[in-house]
């Protein structure tokens, strides 16, 4: 067996999808109208083609359940905020630094699923070892080998 990715149920795909597109910078690679895939493997689906499918009615759904989210990174991530400060898109909590050094932020997509951007991983240890981390400080801080932090340092 072999996980293919999420799919997430929405109200309306279209304004799922150019979320998606505009906001997080994905793209769509099949668009079956009420069926999306988009790169990464995340897939969306219309609550109402999911409920002819599975038999739920639509007192079945419960948005906004806080207790999921879809993890994404992204290289320019101060660019990325400094872009989705001119959209409305509704934060979950601030933007922060994580404890291993990684800068994230939380949004909600239209349908209120969660959705984490994190700092490239690679973009963050240069970025730290830019002020100053030892590759063996950068180990410590991430609990990642210190092979694993020279090769994202290359």
């Amino acid at each position: 067996m072999k996980f293919r990715g999420p799919m997430l149920v929405v109200k309306d795909i279209e304004i799922a999808k150019r979320f998606y597109t505009e906001v997080i910078g994905v793209r769509v690679i099949a668009d079956l109208g009420e069926n999306a895939t988009l790169t990464g493997g995340l897939a969306l689906q219309t609550e109402s083609s999911w409920s002819t499918f599975t038999n739920c009615t639509s007192d079945f759904f419960r948005y906004h359940g806080n207790d999921a989210e879809m993890y994404f990174e992204e290289e320019d991530f101060d660019g990325f905020l400094k872009r989705i400060s001119t959209l409305d898109v509704e934060r979950v909590g601030e933007d922060l630094e994580m404890p291993w050094g990684q800068k994230v932020v939380r949004l909600y997509d239209p349908d209120k699923h969660i959705i984490e951007i994190g700092e490239d991983m690679k973009v963050m240890m240069k970025r730290l070892h830019g002020t100053g981390f030892t590759v063996e400080q950068l180990a410590e801080k991430t609990f990642m080998s210190p092979k694993m932090v020279e090769r994202m340092l290359k």
